[in-house]
């Protein structure tokens, strides 16, 4: 993908300029609405779980312990959800002129990641609001982040290649993501989860990402290598299938869009 993209970098600098303009252009909060979704979403947790069902999750304030959660979750759906129409959006173009096409879903995946850094300062703002001493363990939050945004990108090429060919895949990837949703580990934490089902969930990649995401930050932990290796050999492989998928749906791309 790099040795792809090293000669059309001036043109997805474009395309990221260009999705970021498309999506705040015109709007009264701006750059705030990247702050506003998971904070919404976290005070909604936090009235349900904490005040209504008065649920103890973790010895951590939910702030923290939703936030956490809610912050990876966030980049991975909204880059997801620009990825699978973005193809079909821009059949004008691709029919027209050749590019890289993944130079289309990636320019979506970079907005998003915009959006996360303005929310991870947030994160880091309640951090120090609680208490929470950072550690050297925190580093680790650097590959888990990468990791992130490599499975977000191959879900985003995946579903964006299928749907050129299979309209149906817009309709299947909002039932997926409510799906995905519960199934990763935002509102709830996987040590309280027992033996049987914490498996299963560990199938899914975001499950060990937002976990151990909240470990290193909130708990000053560290990762288990083997695991991380073992999750970054399964992302990877995924990842190298997803882009030979959308290789070879780009050559008949043109003709089918």
């Amino acid at each position: 993908m790099f040795k792809r993209l090293v000669n059309y970098r001036d043109l997805l600098i474009v395309f990221i300029w260009r999705e970021f303009t498309i999506k705040y252009r015109q709007t009264a909060l701006g750059l705030l609405w990247a702050i506003f979704q998971p904070l919404s979403m976290m005070l909604l947790f936090t009235f349900i779980f904490g005040i209504v069902l008065k649920h103890k999750l973790s010895d951590y304030p939910y702030v923290l312990f939703f936030y956490s959660g809610i912050l990876p979750w966030s980049f991975f759906s909204s880059s997801v959800n620009f990825g699978i129409n973005s193809l079909v959006n821009q059949r004008s173009l691709i029919t027209k002129i050749y590019f890289p096409r993944e130079i289309i879903p990636i320019s979506g995946l970079a907005v998003s990641f915009i959006d996360f850094c303005i929310s991870f300062l947030i994160y880091v703002l309640f951090l120090k609001i609680y208490g929470i001493h950072f550690t050297k363990n925190m580093v680790w939050f650097i590959p888990l982040l990468g990791m992130l945004i490599i499975f977000s990108m191959s879900i985003s090429l995946l579903f964006s290649a299928l749907n050129v060919y299979y309209r149906d895949v817009k309709l299947l990837s909002s039932f997926l993501l409510q799906l995905w949703f519960f199934a990763t580990p935002i509102f709830y934490s996987v040590d309280k989860v027992s033996m049987k089902f914490k498996l299963i969930l560990f199938l899914n990649p975001l499950t060990f990402i937002v976990e151990n995401m909240r470990r290193v930050t909130l708990e000053g932990r560290g990762v288990i290598f083997w695991q991380l290796c073992f999750e970054l050999l399964m992302i990877s492989l995924f990842y190298i299938f997803s882009y030979r998928l959308f290789l070879t749906v780009e050559r008949k791309m043109a003709d089918i869009i």
